[in-house]
């Protein structure tokens, strides 16, 4: 465990020397709010309802483009590095790195939602009460871990610009069809039948059903079900695609 957190601290650190990758990540989700969610939380307050029901695919949204747009280009940029090279000879468990990795992105996301979260409480009519905050917020934070074992699986397969160009398509991908930009609804028939295989939209919707804001939940079994899956298979790639980088490199 020592070892994880000296990692993780280790990577934190090297973000902080870098604000053209902490200062995007933490205005871009006011932009995005600004121009599609102010409206749209304040089309809820009309009809009485709290505007978490708009905030809740917004922080999902920050934690998407932190866990895979960031996380990949980070690991990718890192395998450039000559100091990566000294590190994968030390005699450290590969678990140690990828849990240290995943630790300082889980924490980093916190970090990413407090903007979002001051806007929010200072600007819109957000009912949640303060006792389901930690319920809330510990969903979602729970929820980007399997999107971390993606974004790690990018950077470890691909060289950094092309894994900057996979993450943007997934992540993109991920959250439009996953319901993050319009609802699940407005989208084609087609589209909705593929939606409830998607870990976005079970990601979105579990969220939603913990704090009591979901109009149901049909099946929590499956919701579950779909996460662990997509975790399981998202860990099992970011394994390969270190192994495959390792015999590349070292053979």
């Amino acid at each position: 465990m020592r070892h994880v957190l000296l990692h993780a601290r280790a990577h934190l650190r090297d973000t902080s020397r870098m604000p053209v990758y902490w200062v995007p990540a933490l205005l871009f989700p006011l932009v995005f709010f600004g121009l599609f969610g102010y409206t749209n939380a304040t089309s809820l307050a009309k009809i009485g309802l709290g505007s978490e029901y708009v905030i809740t695919p917004f922080l999902l949204f920050t934690t998407l483009n932190v866990t895979i747009v960031s996380l990949s280009a980070g690991v990718a940029a890192d395998r450039e590095n000559p100091w990566e090279q000294r590190l994968r000879v030390l005699p450290l468990p590969a678990l140690s790195r990828f849990a240290g990795r995943l630790l300082y992105v889980l924490g980093f996301n916190l970090v990413s939602w407090i903007p979002l979260l001051l806007l929010a409480v200072f600007t819109t009519d957000l009912q949640l009460p303060p006792s389901q905050w930690p319920i809330w917020l510990g969903a979602v934070l729970l929820g980007a871990i399997p999107f971390g074992l993606l974004g790690m699986a990018i950077g470890y397969r691909f060289p950094p610009q092309g894994a900057m160009t996979v993450a943007n398509i997934l992540f993109m991908l991920l959250a439009f069809l996953g319901g993050l930009f319009v609802p699940v609804k407005q989208l084609p028939a087609a589209i909705r039948d593929v939606v409830v295989f998607l870990p976005t939209h079970e990601y979105q919707h579990l969220v939603l059903a913990i704090i009591g804001r979901a109009d149901r939940i049909a099946a929590p079994t499956w919701t579950i079900g779909v996460l662990v899956a997509w975790t399981v298979l998202f860990a099992l790639l970011a394994r390969l695609a270190f192994r495959r980088d390792e015999g590349v490199r070292y053979g």
